[in-house]
């Protein structure tokens, strides 16, 4: 039976070479230093992704869903995965998602809904990667818009490979889709932001 104490969802979202998995692992590492118990899902199409054999012996569980996109093909699979986590683990504090770049997110969320959660309890963050702006403008005009319209949140990614001015452009595509939208601007090849990770882990940010 699932317990009324979901663990929360946490979505990454963004398309191929933006940034998700070390997304992910960032914030696996922040949710360790606030003593937080995460399930770690994980849809693969063409990217290198983490070391599971690691994770597990981390003690992370680690449920691949490998074969096809999780937005179409295998969303009953996830659905499933979401259930056997729910029923259980009564001490997950996370379950983090990290789809295939190429996956539609509009498609996850049935999926999730469908165990019980709400569209305003996913906590869906769009990583954003500046420097393919004109490309996401050119050839993904639609899947980028829903993308940015679904996310709470999003992190440009890369700052330091773009100028100043590019960033902030992507800020205010971002803005532009969804007015009010908080983007975080970072290189998550560093640590993530002190404003990001409080954000990420429910605190008040002042």
């Amino acid at each position: 039976m699932i317990k009324n104490n979901r663990p929360e969802v946490i979505l990454f979202t963004g398309f191929l070479g933006s940034g998700k998995t070390t997304m992910l692992l960032k914030t696996i590492e922040m949710a360790s230093v606030y003593q937080k118990k995460c399930a770690i899902i994980i849809n693969e199409i063409g990217e290198v992704g983490i070391d599971n054999r690691q994770m597990r012996m981390l003690g992370y569980d680690v449920l691949d869903l490998f074969g096809g996109c999780v937005c179409c093909t295998m969303k009953v699979t996830l659905e499933a995965t979401i259930n056997h986590l729910l029923e259980n683990n009564d001490d997950l504090d996370y379950i983090l998602f990290e789809p295939s770049g190429v996956a539609d997110p509009l498609a996850l969320y049935e999926a999730i809904t469908n165990c019980g959660y709400a569209e305003s309890d996913i906590q869906n963050i769009f990583i954003f990667d500046p420097t393919r702006i004109d490309f996401y403008q050119k050839h993904l005009k639609t899947l980028f818009w829903d993308s940015v319209n679904l996310a709470k949140y999003v992190v440009i990614n890369k700052i330091d490979e773009v100028s100043k001015e590019r960033t902030e452009e992507a800020a205010e595509m971002a803005a532009s889709i969804k007015p009010g939208i908080k983007s975080f601007k970072m290189n998550l090849n560093n640590e993530l932001t002190s404003e990001f990770s409080q954000y990420l882990m429910g605190k008040e940010v002042s």
